[in-house]
């Protein structure tokens, strides 16, 4: 993320999140095939955050919901030196829907930080732990690697953002990995390694726009991928460690969505791109989402394609306007948001795996917080899950049960399902402002 997705108070515009979009990162693999041994089945069970400012978990399909942000110590009627804002935020899911993270921020008069903590607990509110604390740092991004061994969380620090480790077996102390503003990133599926896309050419960056990889240790090593990168935010990588995607002018000044090696070699030009450009590739590096935002639209993205990474097959997916995309976990279909023309409502549609066959689910207002994952959507996509672990329905929190109002306005939200065949009509889950689903690790 960016400084300027920071500090946004109540994010009360849609337009004010994307217009501020310097912000986060994802990243890279590392070579050689992931383990491909059997695993269980991820539960499906929805993270949220209600109205009272706590995380709970309940499951997908219904049921009782169960508080896992109580911190021993901070009861009902307890009075502290600060005051919690919120008392849980970002419930984000390790990848086997085991354990939840997420971060507790108590701060003073006028919002004074007074410690920022990170903590993780067991799906069922057992095994709290608090596993990173500081008083001059504030955590804005985290994600779980695919092991659910380490987090990689980006903080605020005086100018940069930090990159900072956080090891759940305890084994080293957390640790700063790199700096730069903005700054995105993703994990390798062996989760040895992160691809870092650190800086840009705007004013506000405090770093020059690269691209690399940073192998962990320690000693941990970081080696530039010597590409320039162009007007995008969180880069690809396939989970068998031998493609990684990205935006970066081709020989004729031309930027393009691009394919490369780790290894460096041949880049593989997929779509000529214009304005900032945002992708989604497929665990299996078969195919690629993207699109790129309107100049004469900086709320949006100027519709929808699916190509091949092999360069043989484009769908046009959708003309109309898009706000973000997300492959399912088993990467057969593609769910992705729309906004029409002069409208407040926003509608989940879903595609078959080539972007045929388009058919609309459901429209919805989003709640503030869905409006900052939806804007920030090719970061959050590694971490926060709105596809249920089968791929059966998709679940989203909205503004006040689904009332059409302005962006972000306040109130308390609701988190909704929908069955992403289009077999039945969005059904209400529970009364919360966010909501995460576990991503699988791939």
């Amino acid at each position: 993320m960016s400084t300027a997705g920071h500090r946004l108070p109540g994010l009360r515009i849609l337009a004010l999140v994307v217009l501020a979009l310097g912000v986060v990162g994802c990243g890279l693999v590392g070579p050689g095939q992931p383990s491909r041994a059997a695993r269980p089945p991820v539960p499906a069970r929805a993270a949220y955050v209600a109205e009272d400012g706590h995380v709970y978990v309940v499951p997908l399909g219904g049921g009782d919901a169960r508080r896992v942000s109580q911190v021993a110590g901070l009861v009902e009627g307890e009075t502290t030196t600060g005051w919690e804002s919120p008392t849980g935020r970002w419930p984000t899911w390790a990848p086997d829907g085991s354990r939840v993270a997420f971060v507790r921020v108590l701060v003073g008069p006028s919002d004074a930080l007074i410690v920022a903590q990170l903590w993780t607990v067991a799906h069922d509110g057992t095994d709290l732990m608090k596993v990173w604390e500081a008083t001059d740092q504030e955590p804005i991004y985290f994600a779980w690697s695919p092991n659910a061994a380490l987090i990689a969380m980006l903080v605020q620090g005086d100018d940069d953002l930090e990159l900072v480790l956080v090891d759940m077996t305890g084994g080293q102390q957390p640790r700063t990995l790199a700096k730069g503003n903005p700054f995105y990133y993703t994990w390798s599926a062996d989760s040895r390694a992160l691809l870092l896309h650190v800086g840009d050419t705007s004013s506000r960056a405090t770093a020059k726009p690269e691209l690399g990889i940073l192998r962990l240790g320690p000693p941990d090593e970081y080696r530039s991928l010597g590409i320039v990168p162009g007007s995008f935010r969180t880069p690809g990588w396939s989970a068998d460690g031998r493609k990684i995607a990205f935006v970066a002018n081709g020989p004729d000044g031309v930027p393009a969505v691009s394919l490369v090696s780790p290894e460096g070699g041949d880049i593989t030009r997929v779509a000529s791109a214009a304005g900032q450009t945002a992708f989604a590739l497929t665990a299996d590096g078969a195919r690629l989402a993207w699109s790129s935002r309107s100049d004469a639209d900086r709320l949006a993205y100027d519709g929808l394609e699916v190509v091949s990474t092999d360069g043989r097959r484009r769908t046009r997916v959708t003309d109309e306007r898009v706000i973000a995309f997300f492959w399912s976990p088993d990467q057969q279909r593609l769910a992705f948001v729309t906004l029409a023309q002069g409208s407040t409502s926003f509608a989940w549609n879903v595609a078959d795996a080539d972007g045929h066959d388009p058919k609309r689910l459901s429209t919805f207002t989003p709640s503030p917080d869905q409006i900052r994952t939806l804007a920030f959507f090719d970061q959050y996509a590694i971490s926060h899950g709105l596809w249920s672990p089968n791929g059966g329905a998709l679940a989203y929190a909205v503004d006040a049960a689904g009332s059409p109002r302005i962006f972000g306005s306040g109130g308390p939200g609701t988190v909704m399902t929908v069955p992403a065949d289009g077999g039945e009509r969005a059904k209400t889950l529970i009364g919360g402002n966010f909501v995460a689903l576990p991503v699988p690790a791939p």
